[in-house]
């Protein structure tokens, strides 16, 4: 009976093909058929052909495809090239792939923790003899150099499946995420053209308007740009000018989007810290000394592989053949590429709500007769309460109380006496403290716990008051001059050396060196720590400059705001009261009191 079933033959992709078998099972047989086995016929004689890519098999392999026979391309690397050769040949290909955007993340995130904790160096190390000599031994100018996740900023270049779950993961470990759309913001110039995407990144997110200060602003960098068209660089010499120093980078992505030859100059200048590729080409790659550096990571195109992947693309072919055999259907190309994939994460990014707001406001609409309903949908725009609707009556009752801050700061004193740490929740901070050993998670202390059951403000009824009290532990704000003529930022006046503040008319609020967070020490004293400097706060030197040296709340970082209105307060230093800094409050960013998320304004 099995010589009479149509053969399925497996050309040099699956050797064990019991599974397959196993399904098709009275519909057709299964053969595996290597390379070294093609005079042998079996080619020839098959209905179904499976493979992994058309291109990468040889001449002779080709040749003896048949035009009516049904070639299945599993999981190509490539699908444009085998769908252009099999037009060539005659041939009817058709592809088949999952998405893989959760492999590739995975990945990602392995190689920036390998590169950040130099895994590979001290394994190599480990099975050395003279490894028992520990850390206070020969092993401690390995660890040299190595970097923890939190408070790092993570640059994702391009907007797929794959950059939305790195995002994700990133903000688990305590990052904060920098993202730049080539698409929207017209990068490409006519040299070629970039897949569409509507992948929406998570709330916390923030957007760069150019790649230039995405480079320099981020420390870990990843692209994850999909081509359609020709090949174009990126990230080109010019481009990688503006490059944050130390920063390291990883391309799991098309090899042409970086111009190789400027990176590893930059690898060699010590630039960058290091970066890992998936599929380096060029001969600039070859070199052993390059291969060995410590701080060089090469995979063999790997990035988005992983036994489930396999089995879901084994799986998804078998129904293709059950369909083919038993219904006649000839199949189509079942593709699911990774900036169309729907992983069931609806992120909105700044524009839209959460998932669950959408959720509960679809419902809401459907409810008639409900007073407060109308009220919370001329307000959804600005509000981030995401409360049901049997607790809406309660909170509107109580919206007049949400304008008194003073008694949600007054809790947070006997919290953030020794705070060492940016204040808000973690996973929505800008920075962290390179010294903080605490995790603090403001967000739910008892205090605002209680005052969560309250809906607060909209957003345009709050920063339209421009009070002084406005300003909550978390916010990111820019500070003007009096006169409104530049903006108050921190630099390094010397390239490696302190950080000042200093005053430039030709910067904007989205630069971050305007970019300040708010942290509050008690209720009426706080801090400024600064984005560029890492999240040092300002605080006064011996020669009473302002500038950026401390992680801590100690002497000289304690400010005191004084003025009724934003637009015209000044910050007074609490050592000594004759250091004052009179300045134009802008609010960039708010913290959410529901969910602790920061979200930019504007």
């Amino acid at each position: 009976m099995a010589s009479s079933l149509p053969l399925v033959v497996s050309l040099n992709c699956i050797e064990d093909t019991s599974f397959e078998v196993e399904a098709l099972a009275g519909v057709a047989s299964v053969e595996h058929v290597g390379l070294s086995h093609l005079a042998d016929g079996r080619i020839e004689t098959a209905v179904a052909v499976l493979l992994h890519s058309l291109a990468f098999l040889p001449r002779a392999a080709q040749r003896r495809l048949q035009p009516w026979q049904l070639i299945l391309c599993l999981g190509s690397s490539d699908r444009a090239v085998d769908s252009a050769l099999a037009a060539d040949l005659g041939l009817r290909l058709v592809h088949v792939d999952v998405n893989r955007a959760e492999e590739i993340a995975d990945t990602i995130m392995a190689l920036f923790l390998a590169l950040l904790r130099r895994t590979n160096l001290l394994s190599q190390y480990s099975s050395s003899s003279s490894a028992a000599s520990g850390w206070f031994g020969s092993i401690q100018p390995l660890c040299r150099g190595m970097r923890r996740c939190r408070g790092l900023v993570l640059g994702i270049i391009g907007r797929s499946a794959s950059a939305r779950c790195l995002a994700t993961r990133s903000l688990a470990f305590r990052m904060s995420v920098l993202y730049f759309d080539v698409n929207e913001n017209n990068y490409v110039k006519g040299k070629g053209r970039f897949q569409q995407s509507s992948i929406t990144f998570p709330p916390a997110a923030r957007k760069m308007d150019t790649l230039n200060d995405l480079l320099a602003a981020s420390d870990l960098i990843s692209l994850h740009c999909a081509l359609s068209d020709e090949p174009i660089q990126i990230l080109d010499a010019e481009c990688l000018q503006h490059i944050k120093p130390g920063a390291f980078i990883v391309n799991t992505s098309n090899s042409q989007l970086i111009d190789d030859y400027a990176l590893k100059q930059l690898l060699i200048d010590g630039t960058i810290a290091g970066c890992a590729l998936d599929g380096a080409e060029g001969p600039q790659w070859m070199e052993a000394w390059v291969r060995e550096m410590p701080n060089v990571l090469i995979l063999p195109r790997s990035a988005d592989y992983s036994e489930e992947v396999w089995m879901e693309i084994r799986e998804k072919a078998i129904s293709m053949l059950q369909a083919f055999f038993l219904d006649s259907v000839i199949p189509n190309n079942d593709i699911s590429d990774e900036g169309e994939e729907n992983s069931g994460i609806a992120y909105e990014g700044d524009q839209v709500e959460n998932r669950e707001l959408r959720t509960s406001q679809s419902k809401e609409s459907k409810v008639s007769g409900l007073p407060q309903n109308t009220v919370t949908r001329s307000d959804r725009r600005h509000s981030r309460s995401s409360k049901k609707a049997k607790k809406r009556r309660a909170r509107q009752s109580s919206q007049q109380k949400s304008h008194d801050f003073s008694g949600v700061d007054g809790s947070y004193s006997s919290q953030q006496e020794d705070d060492t740490a940016i204040s808000g929740m973690e996973q929505s901070s800008r920075f962290a403290s390179p010294d903080d050993s605490k995790s603090k998670q403001i967000c739910h202390l008892e205090s605002n716990m209680e005052s969560s059951s309250r809906k607060p403000e909209t957003m345009s009824e709050g920063l339209n008051r421009k009070c002084v009290e406005l300003l909550k532990d978390g916010f990111v704000i820019a500070l003007h001059t009096r006169e409104r003529t530049g903006f108050h930022v921190s630099r390094q006046r010397v390239p490696g050396g302190g950080w000042f503040l200093d005053t430039f008319s030709n910067v904007t609020k989205r630069d971050p060196a305007v970019q300040f967070l708010v942290s509050f020490k008690s209720k009426d004293v706080l801090g400024l720590r600064s984005f560029a400097a890492g999240g040092k706060l300002l605080q006064i030197n011996r020669r009473m400059e302002f500038v950026f040296a401390s992680y801590n709340f100690d002497v000289w970082e304690s400010w005191m705001l004084e003025g009724s209105l934003l637009e015209d307060c000044r910050l007074v230093n609490c050592r000594n009261p004759l250091v004052v800094l009179d300045v134009c409050i802008e609010i960039v960013a708010v913290v959410d009191e529901e969910d602790g998320v920061a979200r930019w304004l504007g």
